[in-house]
């Protein structure tokens, strides 16, 4: 029986269409996997390095080059502000100490405020993950410094990981304290191993916390 030629130029062009899309349709899908792989691939540890190609294979003394990176779930430390950093130990506590030149400090980590010296310049946390963590600015024991300090933040309130803390005159208690560093002094309740940096940006990690 004759196929009408109609109904034959019908036909192809209904198949030719179905291909057509059949395959873009699939090769958006492949082009749609691969982005999700590479998009998971950038946020696994290690993936810094990987990103860096061949050229950069073996050069650990590179910045962007980290052993660890911060994820959702791993417990951390951050600076309380941008500066040098001294690793210290002191009464059983772990931490550091940063000479800055910032007048501000933030939260190290996510918690509640347990105490804020009566100077204002020192606060007791506690951690989310239930470790005591002090920040303090300036070492002197003169009560004339508090007027100085100005604590952003109250006894008993539930704060997130960069809330600021205190703003204080630094230049003023140069003049007057012989140390303006700050320090953050933690608990040694697990294991604490410091980020590595000498150099910190405020917000960066200073101690992990395993």
């Amino acid at each position: 029986m004759m196929i009408p030629l109609w109904y034959g130029l019908l036909l192809g062009g209904a198949t030719a269409y179905f291909g057509f899309w059949y395959g873009r349709s699939r090769n958006w899908g492949l082009l749609e996997t691969t982005r999700r792989g590479e998009t998971e691939d950038t946020n696994a540890p290690g993936a810094r390095a990987l990103r860096g190609g061949g050229n950069d294979a073996g050069k650990g003394n590179r910045k962007d080059v980290m052993p660890r990176r911060i994820l959702p779930g791993v417990r951390y430390l951050a600076s309380p502000t941008s500066g040098m950093v001294e690793q210290i130990e002191e009464a059983g506590r772990r931490g550091a100490r940063i000479v800055t030149s910032d007048s501000k400090l933030y939260s190290p980590s996510a918690g509640r405020v347990l105490s804020i010296a009566p100077r204002g310049n020192s606060f007791l946390i506690m951690t989310d993950w239930g470790s005591e963590v002090e920040v303090r600015a300036c070492t002197s024991e003169d009560d004339l410094l508090d007027r100085y300090f100005r604590p952003r933040v109250i006894r008993g309130e539930i704060i997130r990981r960069g809330k600021l803390l205190l703003e204080y005159d630094r230049e003023k208690l140069c003049r007057e304290c012989e140390d303006t560093a700050v320090y953050l002094m933690a608990e040694q309740t697990g294991e604490m191993e410091p980020a590595g940096e000498t150099q910190v940006e405020m917000g960066e990690a200073l101690f992990w916390v395993n």
